[in-house]
């Protein structure tokens, strides 16, 4: 099953704020279930479909907690496709991700909303 995600930044206006809508995929490989947001290249696992989400929570987190930290948030995006235009007030998401998922795999789909501070 082909999957086309769509994601997006917006900014308060200032460049104080970025709130990030990501899509993010929950889909069955063996006896795992595996949390994947291509757009930002993260992913995590579990025993079940919450427990990937959880766990993909939890990588978000520190992500967000990393990147916030050494200022990298910004270049980090654009390392992964995302284009910012003046003054950060426009953001486009890489092109769309096609993801090639076996029929009956993709669990769940999701979108992921973040409100970080601009870095």
């Amino acid at each position: 099953m082909k999957k086309l995600l769509k994601n997006f930044i917006k900014t308060d206006g200032d460049n104080n704020v970025l709130e990030l809508q990501l899509n993010v995929l929950v889909f069955q490989q063996g006896e795992f279930f595996v949390s994947l947001c291509p757009s930002l290249n993260l992913s995590s696992y579990g025993d079940s479909v919450q427990d990937a989400k959880d766990g993909f929570d939890e990588v978000m987190k520190s992500y967000i907690e990393d990147c916030t930290k050494d200022g990298s948030l910004h270049k980090d995006l654009m390392k992964l496709g995302w284009t910012f235009f003046s003054k950060q007030t426009k953001v486009i998401p890489p092109a769309q991700v096609e993801l090639d998922i076996p029929g009956g795999a993709l669990k769940k789909q999701f979108n992921e909303n973040w409100t970080v501070p601009s870095c």
